[in-house]
């Protein structure tokens, strides 16, 4: 080193910070050696008390930051807290942030001078779609924007390599290997035309901003081009061999397997490119020659398999490949509102990742309401991928048809509640749908957990049971009358259960005082107290008023619910729903509807039809027998006391399940009391019906 021409510079540099003379002394301090010779640290000491003081220039800052990547360069404390300032003046703004700063490891003091040069090039060096390789995550992938408030870059997949995913900056700048861009950088992850390992070695080398070591290097190559050599030994073959290829006659395409394990292996080892039209080929034959015996055992691996190819695949592709799969796959059954659950059981098995996958391939190969059917029935597990790709009011219509809610559907309604915002699916929270649910027994493993959780939330979760009780609007009645035909409680959780809900409800806790609460607990022992459980009469009508109900009931559903559903679809095809009359429209009928067709089979469920000829009249008011009141004034009325369903005040037919009716019901010829609206009368004659009106009402 020249030290004269050293000493002249500096007094120069003292004076007058001038790039010019700043970069020819940066050159001389270049050739001084390593360690620097401690004049040299001495004499440069006078230049950072001067600077210390002062805003440091682009040119000051560019000096300072090439005296750290010196070897054996200055390391002193007043050095050190130049850096800071020198390194803001080198850097766009957006990486001036503290956090970014903090990953540099500027300021401390335990990150040598040489790993914060190393660091402070990486940064530099990042550009969006910079090729990197992380050894701590044994990853390539590349990279996206820096996120300078947290100190974060997004990497993604680098030929199709990899997953997305936030990495700190620190670690990037830290660990990572990064690359000047150049087409042949994809050779370094390829399986199916991969370099040697000389040429592997050779383009890293070449293009890397910082050479990794060798162990590294092994790495690299490990997880991309050689990342099908799973064999230690296979690896050291290849990485030691001059002129061979990671994969050379070894490679076979997953569209070519043999097997499903082979398959479901190649598809995960392969590289996740698009598949070719041979590939389609491939797999098409593969899945018409699969056995359904085969399918059936290995249903987890077909599952896998095709969620894998239905990752690299479109729709016309899809279409293709999977055309034999459906009755084959036991997930894709021909009925999925039939069959036995353990069918379904991949849906439950699956990761996450490949059910959104076969979620896509079901879509792709069936109608958006078969995927809503399948829903009824699925674990809560795939429910979370499923019912993203099919439409609230669909789902609401295929239960309308479908009379079931499972516990997962339940609880997936009950936990997106927020996020869905539909009242109509909220509803079927309801304590009937919920005391179903939870009467099934002798459930698959992948159903378990929806099961425990759902009666979970019955007995503790206030809001839940908030719910079911606003989804009866808070009728007392109704709900205690679920309650008691819930089999599965035992005494004390019935007991416990009632405790809670008079917390939550006034009304159903004045209702279980009143004695629904003693009869709730008497139908939980039933046998064991030698006392039947309470069931409910049903209603008696004629076969008139019985087949008339059963002829409203098949007329909605074979032709009212299929014209709504019709209606519905062509509203949708209109878009828009915010200002969507006919849409509006047929929602409110298809509601209408569901109500309807609930309140009909509730009543045929509880009708039972009698025969009005075989009815013997004596001197009481049966079912069946004309009445004559006679009142205190000395008028007279004659009534037909007739079903539940029979009433009809314009022919006198007064229904014994009214209040007017039940004050006359059983009464004896002679006797006096009081019917609605105070009025007083006596029952002054009961004889049998007209011979041609029960010809009418026996009439089915």
């Amino acid at each position: 080193m020249d030290f004269a021409a050293f000493e002249e510079l500096l007094v120069s540099a003292l004076e007058t910070p001038a790039k010019k003379t700043l970069d020819n002394l940066l050159a001389l301090l270049a050739t001084a050696g390593n360690p620097m010779p401690e004049k040299v640290m001495e004499s440069l000491a006078l230049l950072w008390e001067k600077w210390s003081n002062d805003d440091l220039d682009v040119a000051q800052g560019e000096f300072c930051i090439g005296v750290a990547a010196l070897p054996g360069s200055d390391t002193s404390t007043i050095f050190r807290k130049l850096l800071p300032g020198a390194t803001r003046t080198v850097l766009p703004p957006y990486l001036t942030r503290n956090p970014v700063m903090k990953a540099l490891g500027v300021r401390d003091e335990e990150v040598s001078l040489a790993d914060f040069s190393c660091r402070l090039r990486k940064l530099l060096g990042i550009k969006s779609g910079t090729v990197i390789f992380l050894p701590h995550a044994e990853r390539w992938g590349v990279l996206g924007a820096i996120d300078s408030i947290n100190a974060t870059a997004s990497v993604g997949p680098f030929a199709n390599v990899g997953v997305s995913a936030a990495v700190p900056l620190e670690i990037i700048l830290k660990d990572a290997v990064l690359f000047t861009s150049a087409p042949e950088l994809n050779k370094l992850v390829s399986v199916t035309r991969p370099p040697t390992a000389a040429d592997f070695r050779s383009i890293v080398t070449k293009r890397a901003l910082n050479v990794p070591s060798e162990e590294v290097m092994q790495l690299m190559a490990r997880t991309g081009c050689a990342r099908l050599l799973r064999e230690q030994s296979a690896f050291d073959k290849y990485w030691n061999a001059v002129g061979t290829t990671a994969a050379a006659g070894t490679v076979r395409r997953a569209s070519n397997g043999r097997s499903l394990k082979e398959v479901d292996m190649l598809l995960t080892s392969e590289t996740p490119e698009p598949l070719t039209d041979a590939d389609v080929e491939g797999f098409c034959k593969f899945f018409t020659n699969l056995k359904k015996e085969t399918a059936f055992r290995e249903y987890k691996l077909l599952g896998s398999c095709i969620a894998g190819a239905a990752g690299r695949a479109s729709a016309e592709q899809m279409k293709v490949m999977f055309a034999a799969l459906p009755g084959k796959a036991p997930f894709w059954p021909v009925e999925p509102l039939k069959g036995p659950l353990t069918q379904l059981e991949a849906w439950g098995e699956l990761p996450a990742k490949s059910l959104e996958r076969l979620t896509q391939a079901t879509l792709t190969v069936f109608s958006e309401e078969y995927l809503a059917k399948c829903a009824m029935r699925l674990p809560l597990k795939a429910l979370n991928s499923v019912l993203t790709a099919v439409d609230d009011d669909l789902l609401f219509e295929v239960f309308c048809d479908y009379k079931y809610c499972s516990a997962d559907l339940l609880l997936w309604i009950w936990k997106n509640r927020k996020k869905h915002n539909n009242d109509e699916l909220l509803q079927l929270v309801n304590v009937d749908n919920v005391s179903r649910a939870l009467h099934q027994e002798n459930l698959p493993r992948a159903w378990g957990n929806a099961m425990r959780d759902l009666r979970t939330a019955f007995m503790d979760d206030e809001k839940f049971q908030l719910q079911l009780i606003d989804a009866v609007n808070g009728d007392a009645a109704m709900f205690a009358a679920a309650l008691q035909g819930m089999l599965f409680l035992t005494s004390g959780e019935r007991q416990s259960l009632m405790v809670k809900l008079a917390r939550v409800s006034d009304a159903l806790r004045q209702y279980l005082e009143a004695g629904a609460g003693q009869r709730i607990l008497r139908s939980g022992t039933g046998a064991s107290e030698n006392k039947a459980p309470v069931v409910d009469e049903p209603n008696y009508t004629s076969a008139k008023s019985h087949q008339r109900l059963s002829d409203e009931l098949s007329h909605l559903i074979n032709v009212l619910v299929p014209e709504n559903r019709e209606a519905l679809k062509f509203a949708r095809s209109l878009g828009d729903f915010r200002e969507n009359s006919e849409f509006d429209a047929a929602k409110e009928r298809r509601n209408f509807l569901s109500r309807r067709r609930a309140e009909l089979e509730r009543d045929l469920a509880k009708s039972q039809p009698i025969e009005l000829a075989a009815v013997k009249v004596k001197d009481t008011a049966v079912i069946g027998s004309e009445i004559e009141l006679t009142f205190e004034d000395g008028s007279k009325e004659i009534y037909q006391l007739l079903g539940a369903w029979d009433g009809d005040p314009e022919r006198n037919f007064l229904a014994y399940s009214t209040r007017f009716g039940k004050a006359v019901m059983n009464r004896k010829v002679g006797s006096s009391f009081e019917i609605p609206g105070n009025r007083k009368c006596t029952l002054s004659a009961v004889r049998p019906l007209a011979p041609e009106l029960i010809a009418e009402l026996d009439q089915k």
